[in-house]
């Protein structure tokens, strides 16, 4: 995932134009935003998330955020800033704020999918009841966009044909 979004954004920062990335923190300082300054990039982070545990290494450092809503001040940010789309890469719930922001905002949304998290259960004692109700949420989330890029025609074809998503450009 973060190689796709890395690309995108040099293609962006290339061609001039200007990038803000609405991220939570990692739970290592130094492993978050090693991209480092860009005059065109800005970085805004969550004031509403927490930290999942890491159940494989049991080292808090290496644990993933998952955000939760987007307060008034992330908001001010965003306005700040000034977006002409809204790029949705986390089925999490801070991303139904950023819709929401969006569509009240009169912004268009697109999206990545970069992994495939409900099929994960799968393989993962004891979770499996949680498939379909990932699933539900993600359909939920990325539903909203205009455009959903996918990474291989075999995700592509599970989300329109097993998952029923709506829309999809590979």
């Amino acid at each position: 995932m973060t190689i796709t979004i890395r690309k995108l954004e040099q293609e962006i920062l290339a061609a001039g134009a200007a990038v803000c990335i609405l991220t939570t923190k990692s739970g290592n300082d130094e492993n978050t935003d090693i991209v480092g300054v860009h005059p065109n990039r800005q970085v805004i982070f969550l004031d509403n998330s927490v930290a999942l545990p890491d159940f494989v290494s049991n080292d808090s450092l290496a644990s993933y955020h998952l955000g939760f809503s987007i307060s008034s001040a992330i908001q001010a940010k965003i306005r700040e800033f000034q977006p002409s789309i809204i790029h949705v890469t986390c089925p999490d719930l801070a991303a139904l704020h950023v819709i929401h922001y969006a569509r009240t905002h009169q912004l268009p949304l697109m999206g990545t999918y970069h992994s495939n998290i409900p099929d994960y259960m799968l393989f993962t004692p004891g979770m499996l009841w949680l498939k379909p109700i990932l699933e539900g949420i993600f359909k939920h989330i990325y539903n909203f966009l205009q455009v959903l890029y996918v990474p291989t025609p075999y995700i592509r074809k599970n989300l329109i044909e097993q998952q029923k998503f709506d829309r999809y450009v590979s």
